[in-house]
């Protein structure tokens, strides 16, 4: 977004900009205003609460069929247990993905309710049929045993993960059953606005 400017009529009519004004100097200074990007595109969250864990399962994966690029803000993840587990720590690994299909769709909502609504093509399903691509963009290492520490994972990438139009997302178990229940919140905006 290239930068622009508004001409302004003469004083006391028309359109006002904010400025700061220096009593001693008798003058008005520019004001300039900024925020970060993600404050003006529209951010969105998808979960899955409680998916049974099960060896390779996708439990949650994005599919943008927009024109739109996704930026991926942060991940929750986390396991919980209805009752004693006996466990150990097991792996899940986000990775971009080909395809996408099938599986149970998951609500997608946003975090301003003013905010537009999701375009439409961008979807969320948790034991969806997955093509994974590329090296895995971050690993979660998280125990379900219900005295086991380190249950849950806050991750925010070092710069948001871009999702471009025909591609997709997903957080993959690794191929061990293993016990418990894996839960994952997903934060993403849609870039209306590229940084």
């Amino acid at each position: 977004m290239p930068e622009s400017y508004i001409q302004l009529p003469p004083d006391s009519t028309g359109k006002k900009v904010r400025t700061f004004y220096d009593s001693v100097k008798d003058v008005h200074e520019e004001f300039q205003l900024s925020k970060p990007v993600e404050y003006l595109n529209p951010i969105y969250v998808v979960a899955v609460s409680a998916s049974a864990v099960a060896a390779s399962k996708h439990h949650i994966s994005i599919w943008n069929d927009s024109t739109y690029r996704i930026r991926i803000l942060a991940i929750i993840v986390a396991m919980h247990t209805t009752g004693a587990i006996t466990g150990y720590p097991m792996q899940y690994l986000a990775y971009r993905a080909s395809a996408v299909s099938g599986g149970t769709a998951l609500t997608i909502d946003k975090l301003d309710p003013d905010d537009p609504a999701l375009p439409s093509g961008i979807t969320a399903a948790t034991g969806a049929t997955v093509t994974i691509t590329g090296t895995p963009l971050a690993i979660f290492t998280i125990n379900p045993e219900e005295t086991g520490a380190h249950i849950w994972e806050y991750f925010i990438p070092p710069k948001p993960i871009i999702i471009k139009p025909s591609t997709g997302f997903t957080i993959q178990q690794y191929a061990t059953a293993g016990a418990g229940l894996f839960n994952a919140v997903i934060y993403f905006s849609v870039e209306d606005i590229k940084p």
